[in-house]
């Protein structure tokens, strides 16, 4: 279907293109006849477009689809198919159906389409032809004449669009019905002209083709067509009806004149001579004209008019001569007992000087003050304006209003409104305030909020409406509350601003179930009243039942029943612990909501005696205990007007009736106390009665109970036969429930140690008269007969229901595969085992075990046959493999017998036999002699076992040696185990150790053999042993020989050691006997032990699943370093030794190499004895040695350099202006040793030509002294060394008696043969070598080397003396103040020199007595610090794409001309360029961009970049803060414009500086503009960027500069062409065709307008072909000229024409 739809759409789109086209858009070279060029129906071949939608859809559209044959082809063959077969035949048919109502609706469409266009070509064919019979002598009249399209009238639009189809209302615009248009009015040249007739001519003159008009319309139709340079020869009155004759002679061609204008050159010729007429009509200057002359008094302001010479009646009402400002005076915001003033303003709008009075108002609140002139006498001059001072009191709030009047000398007099209004207070409370409703002798209290939304202040009082109007508000309200029954409402007075909120309460308090209103009175201050009202309706309470779910069981006659009960609910029979449920409905007839609660108690049964009455004080309310009735929800609120539902539940317990009420009661209900009157009746009470609760319902509820009724079907199970154990069988019954509810049952399970009963499922429910079918299931455990019962218990009914049982089971039977097991000859000690089949014969699984038979006489414990497996189960008709195993225990003849049991079954037995014996094993050599051993070292031997049994024998040697010296030595054999098979030997090998130097003679060695009683035994003898030496080197220096002390030798680090890098030196320890010993190794005093390492580190690395990279792995690692080292100097000494290894073993004849690596924190002169112990030997002591240089401090922005000590950190103050602010750096001193250090602080200044090379310093005393806050010198104590001596490792490892004789037999040889360092000689060592305390010095003189000039200018350090604390650090501040330099402005470098020498004032940390001394002040290198900074100049880099350093533009002047919505509009631009300013000194610039027209620089973007930083400004907020090292993003604009273009015609000398016009042949004209972008720093420095840009003017050239068609034939069309080029710029133009009067209509230009060239700034020069027409409307010369413009060219161009028209049929084409 969507090519029959796209076929309409596209025959709609036609018809639609051709209704659009209002005017034609190009005039053709020729122009046939009308009726040939109108427009025709088409017909259904022409509109036929398959071939359109063909190539569109393609096979889409032209392949095959299903048929009206193919279709009845399937319904034909439809019997007999499946259903799928019919249901797509049937939808294809629909299908089919659906196209031929669709085809037919298109043909439909299509037809009304084809005949509405038929219509409308007839119609417009017609007006065609009568507006040419109009037009008369016009030669072609399709240049003038339009005929709009009157389709639109002949299609029905409601069609088209009901199929979704497009009609000529959704793209035309409204069209009126069409009408035929009046005849047209024609022109005569030669009838007389105005002139004329006013001057010349009486009376109007007769043309022979209208009637004499009457002289009042001659001299109207004069006034109207004044500005025609001739009088029209026709009016109204000639659209009178003409004679059959005058139409007739009408629509004949009349002849025409030689030279007569067209009606388009005439209308032409009129519209430029009344532009020459307006130029002329200006306007003279009246001002000392008299006002009763003839243009005197006119305004200034109200255009003048042309003069009516039949009405002059505006002479009487002249225009006013003043104008008021303002117009009107108005007063808005006052108040009583001030006075307001404002000034009147009135101006001369008139020609000439006036005077004027003014009459001040009548009313007494307005007054006016005298007037202020602008010149003497009272007189305003034209133009000029006078003031008058008007003056307001108000005596209230109220508005007033008054005028003031102006008369002028002539007589006029106008008025001037005089008002005060004051906004009013505007109150958002409503004029009706509804209370709701409420019950009676209750009281609500509701609150509105009351708003002022005015504009203006107010005091509002609240009164009733019958007490205003009231002499005094204030008497009328005295109270909070002002009240009129039933309502009271507050505050009674109040005042709000504007926006102010107040909350305005109302009381309501019915006395009566009816509607109140009540009517109050609002009062402002400003004497505005406003009235409200305010509602309520009491109410009593009103509750109903509307209904009761389930059966309605009225009560039974002469059945109990409650005294005051309404209603009553009864629950049918049930059983006990059921639950029934009542749905009851109850409505709230009252429109508020009534909280409530039930309440259920016990029923009121007392009887009545006759005549006596039920009183309420007396009737006793019970609560029910049995708690069987229960109402859902409990409590709750009745909603206004609505029905509540209430769940009533019945529950009982037990067999019996029950009987209660349900109290609905209604919570805070207003009481009413009687009247005093008699009648009974309760009346309402006034606010402040008292409120409780009422029982509002009462509902009387009944419920009874009856036992559970259960039946079993059968009622006994009985099984005949037998059944095997072991197996299940099932037997099915049925359990009927005829009680009244569902039931719950549980049956008991039967378990006993033989037999097994239950019942599926066990529990579970039953609904009331339904059954339940259940599976009895029964499995025995031993063959008998059983007779028992199933128990089933019934929740809540107390006696179970039982089913009887009755059934006999019988056992399974076991049988093996042989008679006996013979195992025949075995070795004591050995095991064996062999299978026996075991096969279950029955349908059973059979429970057995087999075992040995015990006899009376035989212990069951010493049994040496076993079966396994000893038991089981086995299935039924199955086997199983059983293994019997016998172990002997004695060598023996055996026999027994095995017994088959089976579990409720039969049984058999199995007899077993065997021959034991057992093995004999001996030593071949019973001794062994070992000689030449150490101690600790093992040695070997062997002996022989020998197998004297032909049974293999099973040895094993003991581990531990036997006899009196056996714990000083030890054995191991190899094989320490095996089997020796029949008669063979064994060779074992011995490996000894002895412990001791001594004779071992009372050792043995054990071996067991497996079967034997006694074990073998072996006798070791081991002579005298060796015991342990060892001997201590260096690896240059040989071992000390035989006899030498091992104290010569000297672990000398050096006396230049860096601090923090470590310094390793080696020792080398020799073992020269074959006895292995453990050795341990560390310093004496300063002890380095390593931490331990860190989990989390551990974790962290362990956890790592990638490998580091690495620069990774390189910084772990030095990480890793440094927390080890802080470790081992953690101690706080200085330095530590640290060894490696430290411990370890010792080896037989083995040299140990051990590093000692020495690592420091601290410098100073260290000393130390390294301890070193090997097994038991005594301690040999080493002494130690070095000297450690460098400083331990660093600045937390190096941090620390282990390596690079010596080179001074550099601190660089950047680049500053000369002059300019000091620039200051603190900076932190980290000290990470465990002493305080303190600082002395020097500055010096290195100059380049410095040629000094040392200084002489002298000091007297402390050259560095401790100075306090103010810098004065303090005399500080001596602090003492503490008096215990310094604890070393010797101290520490001995220990009480260590000097007395060992024990052991090791510690004589290690006495007699080892060499060590009295106590004596390390003294006299100490004294020798050891530092002490340094003794002060009166007068030091040092010479060292010249560093620079002493001077805290320019560089100043602060605080000069500091004391850093250990482990912690402290700040200094270095201040930089720039020189001021002079000169060319070149960059001057200031370098300076900062050095702090260290000293320590705690003589702990200076020395410790033999340990460690360190030098102070001048003896020890200071700490330095490079100072260095720069002054030059501020400039900023300029960074510029282009090559030659200049920003440039390149625009086109075509961008200046836009087409928008089909109109040319010229609008400027922007052509933006960008540069970046870097900062590349080390100082923030500050700095403005200046430019001038027609450049300019964004200063959004500027300023969002010199915002970027948070930097406070400290310079004007002009100007920009480039911070160092950073750049900035500059945006310059260049502004193309009208006015710009201006500059190409001006001469060099007249052309703006910067401006210069380039003439290029290829690339046109362009304009060159070059100026200059200043930077402004803020130290009055310039710097200038060059900015250049090329304008691309626009260039257009004719390829002729006129066209001569010669002579033509009359009414034919020549066509010549003519190019129009153009260079540079692209450019809309436009052409004009400018002749004499009937030469314009000859021409043609063709097109008339558009664009020429490309706005592609490469493309510079195009053309266009301009096809100029030449059509002669009779024989004669014409001659025109085409002029061509521009926006964008200031000359335009000019293209003469001439040609001749000829009736000559030479001139005539074909």
């Amino acid at each position: 279907m969507a090519h029959l739809k796209h076929r309409l759409v596209i025959l709609t789109s036609r018809v639609g293109a051709h209704t659009m086209q209002d005017e034609p858009e190009t005039r053709e070279t020729s122009r046939p006849d009308p009726s040939s060029d109108a427009h025709r129906p088409a017909s259904g071949q022409s509109q036929d477009i398959s071939h359109l939608l063909a190539s569109a859809f393609k096979d889409l559209y032209t392949r095959d689809i299903i048929g009206r044959d193919t279709l009845s082809s399937l319904v034909k063959t439809n019997k007999g198919r499946s259903s799928h077969h019919d249901t797509y035949v049937a939808e294809l048919q629909q299908a089919h159906c659906e196209y031929d109502r669709r085809i037919k609706e298109a043909d439909m469409l299509e037809s009304h389409i084809i005949q509405a266009r038929a219509r409308a070509a007839t119609a417009e064919s017609a007006a065609y032809e009568r507006m040419k019979e109009e037009m008369g002598g016009v030669r072609d009249p399709r240049t003038l004449l339009t005929v709009n399209s009157a389709f639109s009238w002949c299609v029905d639009n409601d069609l088209l669009k009901m199929n979704g189809l497009i009609s000529p209302q959704d793209y035309l615009p409204t069209q009126k019905p069409q009408y035929r248009a009046p005849a047209p009015i024609k022109s005569n040249p030669a009838k007389p002209t105005i002139a004329y007739a006013m001057h010349v001519s009486k009376e109007p003159q007769d043309d022979g083709y209208t009637l004499m008009p009457s002289p009042g319309k001659v001299v109207q139709g004069m006034n109207e067509s004044k500005r025609s340079p001739t009088l029209d020869s026709s009016s109204d009155i000639a659209k009178s009806k003409k004679s059959t004759r005058e139409r007739a002679d009408r629509s004949k061609a009349r002849p025409k004149w030689k030279d007569e204008p067209s009606a388009v050159d005439r209308a032409e010729g009129c519209e430029k001579l009344q532009r020459l007429k307006d130029r002329q009509n200006f306007l003279r200057n009246p001002r000392f004209l008299p006002t009763n002359a003839q243009q005197g008094g006119t305004s200034l302001v109200h255009p003048r008019t042309n003069y009516n010479y039949s009405n002059r009646s505006s002479a009487e009402n002249p225009p006013p001569a003043f104008l008021a400002k303002p117009s009107e005076v108005l007063f808005t915001d006052y108040s009583v007992g001030h006075v307001y003033e404002t000034t009147l303003e009135l101006k001369n709008l008139t020609s000439a000087s006036r005077t004027l009075r003014v009459i001040a108002p009548t009313t007494p609140y307005f007054s006016i003050g005298l007037g202020r002139f602008p010149g003497e006498g009272g007189v305003v001059a034209p133009g000029m304006s006078c003031k008058y001072t008007v003056r307001f009191a108000p005596e209230s709030l109220g508005d007033y209003e008054d005028q003031i009047a102006v008369e002028t000398h002539a007589g006029q007099r106008f008025w001037v409104p005089v008002a005060a209004r004051r906004p009013p207070p505007i109150l958002t409370l409503p004029r009706v305030l509804d209370c709701g409703c409420c019950l009676i002798g209750g009281v609500r209290f509701v609150e509105f909020l009351c708003r002022n939304v005015g504009f203006s202040a107010g005091t509002f009082c609240i009164i009733p409406k019958n007490q205003w109007p009231a002499s005094n508000l204030r008497s009328v309200a005295r109270t909070f509350f002002c009240e009129q029954p039933p309502f009271a409402i507050g505050p009674t007075l109040f005042a709000l601003q504007p926006g102010e909120a107040t909350v305005v309460e109302v009381a309501f308090f019915p006395i009566a179930a009816e509607r109140s209103r009540q009517a109050f009175t609002i009062v402002c201050d400003n004497c505005q009243v406003k009235d409200i009202s305010i509602e309520g309706e009491g109410q009593l309470i009103a509750l109903q039942l509307l209904s009761v779910s389930g059966r309605k069981e009225p009560p039974v006659v002469a059945e109990v029943h409650d005294l005051t009960a309404e209603h009553f609910v009864r629950f049918g029979p049930c059983n006990p612990h059921s639950v029934q449920e009542k749905k009851v409905t109850i409505r709230n007839n009252v429109h508020l909501e009534l909280p409530f609660h039930w309440q259920i108690v016990k029923p009121k049964l007392h009887p009545f005696l006759p005549g006596e009455t039920l009183e309420s004080s007396h009737v006793q309310v019970h609560l029910a205990a049995d708690k069987v009735f229960h109402v859902s929800p409990l409590t709750g609120v009745l909603p206004p007007c609505q029905d509540q539902e209430f769940l009533f539940t019945f529950c009982p317990k037990q067999l019996k009736d029950y009987h209660s009420v349900c109290h609905l009661v209604l919570k805070d209900v207003p009481h009413l106390p009687p009247d005093s009157t008699d009648n009974g009746v309760l009346q309402p009470v006034r606010i402040g009665a008292t409120a409780g609760d009422v029982i509002a319902m009462e509902i009387e509820v009944k419920g009874s109970t009856e036992p559970y009724q259960v039946l079993l079907e059968p009622y006994a199970v009985i099984i005949p036969g037998e059944i095997f154990i072991s197996s299940t069988t099932r037997r099915k019954f049925k359990m009927w429930n005829h009680s009244k509810t569902c039931i719950f049952f549980q049956w008991e399970r039967t378990s006993s140690s033989s037999h097994i009963m239950e019942v599926e499922p066990p529990a579970g429910s039953i609904e009331e008269n339904e059954c339940f079918d259940f599976d009895l299931i029964l499995s025995g455990g031993k063959p008998e007969k059983v007779v028992t019962s199933v128990v089933c218990h019934i929740e809540h009914r107390h006696e179970p229901v039982t089913l009887p049982v009755e059934v006999c089971f019988k056992g399974p039977t076991l049988t093996l595969s042989v008679p006996s097991v013979d195992f025949g000859l075995m070795k004591l000690g050995e095991q064996t085992h062999t299978a026996v089949l075991l096969t279950n014969v029955t349908q059973l699984e059979a429970s057995w075990t087999l075992k040995e038979r015990c006899d009376s006489q035989q212990d069951h414990q010493d049994a040496q046959v076993s079966v396994e497996p000893g038991g089981g189960v086995l299935l039924p008709l199955a086997s199983r493999r059983v293994e019997v195993r016998f172990r002997p225990r004695v060598c023996q003849r055996y026999e027994t017998e095995l017994e088959l049991a089976v579990e409720n079954g039969t049984g058999c037995h199995l007899t077993v036999r065997a021959d034991v014996h057992s093995p004999r094993v001996c030593l071949l050599n019973c001794r062994l002699l070992f000689s030449g051993l150490h101690v600790g070292v093992p040695a070997e031997a062997s002996v022989t076992l020998f197998n004297q049994t032909p049974l293999p024998s099973r040895f094993s040697w003991m581990a531990q040696l036997q006899g009196k010296q056996a714990q000083m030595c030890a054995a191991r054999f190899e094989p320490s185990s095996g089997t020796l098979g029949p008669n063979v030997s064994l060779q074992i090998r011995v490996h000894f150790i002895s412990h001791t130097d001594l004779d071992l003679t009372e050792v043995a060695a054990l071996c067991e053999v497996q079967g034997m009683s006694s074990p073998l035994v072996v006798a070791i003898t081991a002579s005298k042993t060796q015991t342990l030496r060892v001997s201590y080197s260096l690896p240059t220096v040989c071992s000390p020989p035989d006899g030498g002390s091992p104290s010569k030798l000297l672990l000398d680090f050096g006396g230049d050691v860096i601090l923090r890098q470590a310094v390793t030196k080696q020792l080398l320890i020799t073992n020269e006997t074959a006895i292995a010993a453990p050795f341990h190794i560390e310093a004496d005093y300063f002890t380095g032990r390593a931490s331990k390492p860190d989990v989390r580190s551990e974790k962290r690395l362990r956890y790592v699943k990638k490998p580091l990279h690495s620069v990774q792995a390189q910084k772990e690692a030095e990480k890793a370093l440094e927390e080890f080292v802080s470790g081992l100097l953690a101690h706080g000494k200085g330095a530590a030794f640290f060894v490696r290894p430290d411990s370890g073993m010792l080896g037989p004849f083995e040299t140990q190499t051990v590093d000692v690596t020495a690592y420091t924190d601290m410098w100073g002169e260290y000393r130390d004895h390294l301890a070193c112990k090997v097994g038991d030997l005594r301690p040999t002591f080493i002494p130690m040695q070095m000297t450690v240089t460098g400083c331990p401090l660093y600045f937390q922005a190096t941090g620390p350099r282990p390596h690079r000590q010596k080179q001074a950190p550099v601190t660089q103050f950047g680049t500053h202006v000369s002059g300019g602010n000091a620039a200051s750096r603190s900076l932190r001193v980290n000290n990470p040793t465990t002493f305080d250090i303190r600082l002395d602080w020097e500055t010096y200044n290195v100059e380049q030509n410095d040629d000094k090379l040392v200084d002489l310093v002298v000091a007297y005393g402390d050259a560095f002294p401790v100075k306090d806050a103010d810098g004065n010198e303090l005399l500080s104590a001596a602090s003492s060394v503490s008096g215990g001596s310094v604890q070393t490792a010797r101290q520490r490892n001995t220990t009480p008696g260590s000097e007395g004789t060992s024990s052991s037999v090791c510690s004589v040889a290690r006495e007699e043969e080892e060499e060590h360092v009295s106590e004596d000689d390390c003294g006299e060592e100490e004294t020798r070598l050891y530092p002490a305390p340094a003794k002060k010095k009166l007068i030091s003189v040092r010479i060292r080397p010249h560093v620079g000039t002493l001077l805290d200018y320019p560089y100043c350090l602060t605080p000069k003396q500091m004391v850093i604390p250990a482990k912690s650090s402290s700040t200094i501040c270095v201040s930089f103040t720039p020189l001021t330099v002079s000169g060319s402005g070149c960059e001057v470098t200031c370098a300076g020199l900062a050095l702090g020498f260290m000293s320590l004032d705690s003589e702990a940390a200076a020395c410790v007595p033999g340990k460690v001394g360190r030098a102070q002040g001048l003896d020890l290198d200071p700490v330095r610090m490079n100072l260095l900074a720069a002054i030059k100049p501020a400039a900023l880099l300029v960074q510029i794409d282009e090559d030659d350093g200049v920003l440039g533009f390149h625009a086109s002047a075509g961008d200046l001309v836009r087409a928008e919505s089909e109109e040319l509009v010229v609008r400027e631009f922007d052509t933006t360029r960008g540069f970046r300013l870097r900062n590349n000194c080390e100082m923030a610039l500050h700095f403005r961009l200046e430019t001038q027209p027609p450049f300019r620089v964004l200063e959004q973007q500027l300023q969002h970049r010199a915002g970027a930083r948070s930097n406070p400004p400290t310079f004007d907020s002009r100007f920009l803060v480039l911070h160092p090292q950073q750049s900035m993003q500059v945006t310059v604009a260049f502004r193309c414009s009208l006015p710009l273009l201006d500059h190409a015609d001006q001469a060099g000398e007249e052309a703006p500086p910067g401006v210069m016009l380039i003439q290029c042949a290829r690339r046109g004209r362009k304009l060159k503009f070059q100026q200059n972008l200043f930077i402004l720093h803020s130290s009055n420095s310039l710097q200038t960027v060059p900015l250049c840009a090329h304008l691309s003017l626009a260039t257009m050239r004719l390829s002729r500069e006129g066209v001569d068609f010669g002579f033509c034939y009359v009414g034919q069309t020549r066509i010549m062409e003519v190019n129009l080029c153009k260079h540079g710029a692209h450019t809309y133009w436009e052409s004009v065709i400018e002749a004499e009067q009937g030469d314009s209509g000859a021409f043609s230009v063709t097109p008339d307008f558009g664009l020429l060239g490309s706005k592609e700034l490469h493309v510079t020069s195009c053309s266009q072909c301009l096809q100029i027409g030449f059509a002669p409307s009779e024989d004669r010369e014409f001659r025109a000229s085409v002029v061509i413009r521009s926006r964008l060219v200031k000359t335009p161009l000019r293209l003469q024409l001439q040609g001749a028209g000829s009736y000559d049929e030479v001139y005539r084409s074909n």
